[in-house]
């Protein structure tokens, strides 16, 4: 049987898989049952666009990056 880990306080979960051109992003709200997709393209503005998003949202960020068979995970506070 799988235990939960709850953690304590809201934070947005973000997984990002990497490639060359685009990045798929997959971003998970607390209290929200419908996950966010998005595409990033490999540019400034549609950095500037993921970074705008998950600001929007005013909780701490948990990300988790995949490229090319490894992984990372990031906690990010926004501000």
């Amino acid at each position: 049987m799988t235990k939960a880990n709850h953690m304590p306080d809201a934070r947005v979960l973000v997984g990002i898989d990497i490639s060359k051109n685009r990045h798929d992003v997959l971003i998970a709200v607390p209290g929200r049952t419908r996950r966010r997709r998005l595409t990033v393209l490999n540019t400034a503005a549609d950095y500037e666009r993921l970074i705008g998003t998950l600001r929007s949202f005013g909780l701490p960020v948990t990300m988790g990056f995949e490229g090319q068979g490894t992984a990372l995970t990031a906690t990010i506070i926004m501000r």
